[in-house]
């Protein structure tokens, strides 16, 4: 794997079709059953407490009810991450129209906060793991096959998906260095489309 000022990344990953559809999959990635929500790094959690009074309102009354009786946030392992909903979509997830949104990012599209969201639902379907390096890691789930074809559809990498959660992560040196490392981005690698970006 191609490592690049400390964070190793695949190019195959990368240059896989991959579109968000929300319209089809309803917002998937806020209710992935589990007992965990979102990873987050130990600096979301002031911002997150800071932001919390803002986006009170959208919550649903679920939500409130789990964040009064047990928290927003769960310590596990030494590891951080939103609470969550009867073991399903995160506490900061509402729903428009039956599709699930993030309460953090409504409210930062409408400059209400400067938080746009935790870092990792922002990078999703990435995930940043870290050891000696940080690795970036393709998470594939059923629910984002939608996803998959409709990247394939418009011809849209992976990386175009997620190019603004990259460069808030990294910064734009680091992103524009990173392009240079693939293939033409114009169009997905053929060879790699064929194989469904496996």
């Amino acid at each position: 794997m191609p490592l690049l000022n400390g964070v190793l990344y695949s190019i195959n990953d990368l240059m896989s079709p991959f579109k968000c559809n929300v319209e089809i999959c309803k917002g998937a990635c806020c209710f992935i059953e589990g007992e965990f929500g979102a990873p987050l790094k130990p600096s979301e959690v002031k911002i997150i407490e800071q932001s919390l009074p803002v986006i009170w309102d959208l919550l649903p009354e679920t939500s409130k009810n789990v964040i009064k009786s047990k928290g927003w946030l769960i310590k596990s392992n030494g590891k951080l991450y939103t609470n969550v909903v009867n073991n399903k979509e995160c506490v900061f997830a509402f729903f428009e129209n039956q599709i699930a949104r993030c309460a953090f990012e409504k409210a930062f599209l409408e400059r209400k906060i400067t938080f746009r969201k935790p870092i990792s639902c922002h990078l999703f379907p990435l995930r940043e793991y870290s050891f000696f390096f940080t690795e970036l890691v393709y998470v594939k789930i059923p629910e984002c096959q939608t996803a998959i074809e409709n990247g394939e559809k418009t011809s849209t990498p992976l990386i175009r998906s997620v190019q603004d959660a990259l460069i808030r992560r990294f910064g734009t040196q680091w992103f524009n260095n990173l392009e240079r490392s693939l293939p033409k981005l114009e169009h997905i690698n053929q060879d790699i489309l064929s194989r469904g970006g496996k």
